[in-house]
């Protein structure tokens, strides 16, 4: 496999995937773009979601790319389908299945999904649990504080008094919750000390789990790496750096600029 991998997301929090995917193929070539510019996605109208997504495909079909991942809960639940259809020939990879399919594996019967506004107004998560196993109790959260949080670099500063107002109704009552945001497993390990001894599903694990099934089933592993990393970000070069430096290693990477012209 010598094209590379395009994964994109709204702005750091698909680093989580980055991470994941680089881990398990370190031999591929990958790009990523985080479309900080305007970020969040979550409280964005479905045509902007579509105009935003689409120019970060056409610049990865520009570069040739093998697949793209949407690294993008929301847009996952809300553009992908339209984007398939409008690039048939383009392989991607979305993240609502590959997480719900980890989550029916792991055997839970009561599960909370946190998610943007859209993501979960979207119901795409809780319908696709249903059609596996209608037995399964769904909860359904949207947690719009948590993405700006992440992108501010805030949660290095402790944001239990937000935890607390989302996740303290559901304490004893879950047993696993389904982090619908790749930002979100930034914030495990404090959301654990408000919800702990349950499962934690998370979107970057199981998207980058199928993106290496995919190239492994049809054969497309590139040998020779090891392979590159390029990031774009279509907002502040330093102000991205600042919001993924508590979690993401960027030693030895460039981290550029890109503009896409999206409004």
């Amino acid at each position: 496999m010598k094209r590379p991998i395009g994964i994109l997301d709204s702005g750091v929090g698909g680093l989580t995937v980055l991470h994941k995917v680089r881990s398990l193929l370190p031999d591929e070539d990958i790009i990523y773009i985080g479309d900080n510019a305007n970020c969040p996605y979550g409280s964005k109208t479905k045509e902007q979601l579509f105009d935003y997504a689409n120019r970060i495909v056409q610049y990865f079909i520009k570069k040739n790319v093998a697949l793209i991942v949407h690294a993008c809960n929301t847009t996952t639940a809300t553009v992908l389908p339209d984007l398939q259809k409008r690039y048939p020939h383009q392989k991607f990879i979305g993240v609502i299945d590959s997480t719900v399919h980890d989550f029916i594996n792991s055997n839970k019967k009561e599960v909370l999904i946190i998610g943007t506004e859209t993501t979960i107004a979207s119901q795409k998560y809780q319908e696709s649990i249903k059609a596996y196993n209608s037995k399964v109790i769904t909860y359904a959260l949207a947690t719009p504080k948590l993405v700006p949080l992440v992108e501010s670099g805030m949660y290095k500063e402790g944001i239990y008094d937000v935890l607390h107002t989302y996740f303290d109704a559901y304490r004893n009552r879950i047993d696993s919750l389904i982090l619908g945001c790749t930002h979100y497993p930034i914030l495990t390990n404090q959301i654990q000390q408000i919800l702990p001894n349950i499962q934690y599903i998370s979107s970057s694990e199981a998207i980058g789990n199928e993106v290496k099934k995919y190239i492994d089933q049809l054969g497309m592993k590139r040998v020779g790496g090891p392979g590159t990393i390029t990031i774009y970000t279509t907002g502040d070069v330093q102000e991205f750096q600042y919001s993924s430096s508590g979690f993401f290693d960027c030693t030895g990477i460039t981290i550029e600029h890109l503009n896409l012209d999206s409004k």
